[in-house]
């Protein structure tokens, strides 16, 4: 494996580093036509690119990678085990900014899926991603629906803040109101910190806040705020709610951003006050180039600097890697074994026919039998002390 990431490199460094479908399908032909089998995983925080064999693509991705950046990057390279260690933990989210993030699942399938397609995979490199996409859901129940417990916290914390700014401003204590974008684990999280523990009557803040949810699904958004008691709303409502909110979570699972600086304008147009945009999103919701200066954008480098930092969680999650990765190792060996196997049979048929085949002038010749026994022990033994080995 060799690639860049933003646990590495700056991430719009790495942000420019991503490849569009049409650009990662011309160089998967390229490789076809090297005969090189490969799978190049493009995202807005990583690309890589993972191949088997003894071709050097370092060279590859230093030309046609590294500088769509435009900035310094940190090329990371790993072999053999540490490789497929390292595309099992991507898998499963633990390197993912928003530790646990499920949506690098489908961006790892839908690569894999993009090599088959041209060609570019074989057995091997097929069954290193279909198990790696089987371990990343043992690995993720291990880590558990909140992936990070305390972001929710610190998105109430941050929309609190923001409101006490506010009052301290403009004296304004009306109620805040909160618009949460999504229906997934991170918009969850975040109406169960929200609604857990609000200010009081008489907070700086106002009376609290009014707190609506807003989901692509509306039936998922009708059920989520149907579970922490606050206001469901269409989708084809969301733009109208944007332009009233006070604060705004984004928590959308999303290829590319659900607003661009022109929408955020036309949104934003016309407020009396700051509007927070407070973004959860991998990749990010809204497309922070050209943000109008009424709009606070807050990412989720931000507001999740330590994702990592449970213990806990870290601990259940790296055990769970070790035992998919052992999992791993014991089929791999099995594989090996039986193609041993079965190479074995072939020459040892080939020593016995040849054999036979040489004593058959001479019928009654029990010394070519014993020949064959002799060979056919020997080629066992040495064919077991390879394996043993």
């Amino acid at each position: 494996m060799v690639g860049c990431s933003h646990e590495s490199s700056a991430s719009d460094v790495v942000g420019r580093m991503r490849m569009s479908a049409a650009e990662i399908e011309r160089h998967l032909a390229s490789f076809s036509g090297r005969g090189v089998a490969a799978v190049l995983l493009s995202t807005c925080h990583r690309t890589e690119l993972y191949w088997w064999g003894d071709a050097d693509l370092l060279s590859w991705f230093d030309a046609h990678v590294v500088p769509r950046g435009y900035g310094p990057a940190v090329v990371e390279q790993r072999e053999a085990d540490l490789a497929v260690r390292h595309l099992f933990s991507v898998t499963a989210g633990m390197r993912s900014a928003r530790y646990g993030e499920p949506e690098i699942m489908r961006q790892v399938r839908t690569s894999w899926t993009a090599s088959q397609d041209a060609g570019v995979t074989h057995a091997l490199l097929d069954a290193i991603f279909r198990r790696a996409l089987e371990a990343a859901r043992h690995i993720r129940l291990a880590i558990g629906d909140d992936a990070d417990p305390a972001l929710g916290s610190r998105v109430r914390d941050t929309i609190v803040a923001h409101g006490l700014s506010r009052a301290e401003a403009d004296g304004n204590v009306a109620p805040l109101q909160l618009l949460v974008i999504g229906a997934g684990d991170a918009a969850r999280g975040v109406l169960e910190a929200l609604t857990t523990d609000r200010p009081r009557c008489g907070h700086p803040a106002g009376d609290a806040w009014r707190i609506a949810v807003t989901s692509r699904s509306d039936s998922s958004a009708a059920r989520l705020a149907s579970a922490f008691g606050v206001q469901p709303l269409p989708w084809a409502s969301r733009d109208a709610a944007l332009r009233t909110a006070d604060v705004a979570v984004f928590a959308v699972h999303a290829a590319t951003p659900l607003i661009d600086a022109a929408t955020a304008t036309r949104l934003t147009d016309g407020r009396g006050t700051s509007a927070q945009w407070l973004d959860l999103g991998v990749p990010a919701n809204v497309d922070v180039c050209g943000l109008p200066a009424s709009v606070q954008w807050i990412g989720l480098e931000t507001l999740a600097p330590h994702s990592r930092s449970n213990a806990v969680r870290d601990k259940r999650a790296n055990a769970a890697l070790q035992r998919e990765l052992a999992r791993f190792a014991t089929e791999m060996h099995r594989r090996q074994v039986g193609a041993r196997i079965t190479m074995l049979e072939e020459r040892a048929a080939t020593v016995a026919r040849a054999a036979f085949a040489a004593a058959s002038s001479t019928p009654g010749d029990t010394a070519s039998a014993d020949a064959v026994a002799r060979q056919v022990t020997r080629l066992l033994l040495r064919e077991l002390s390879k394996l043993s080995a």
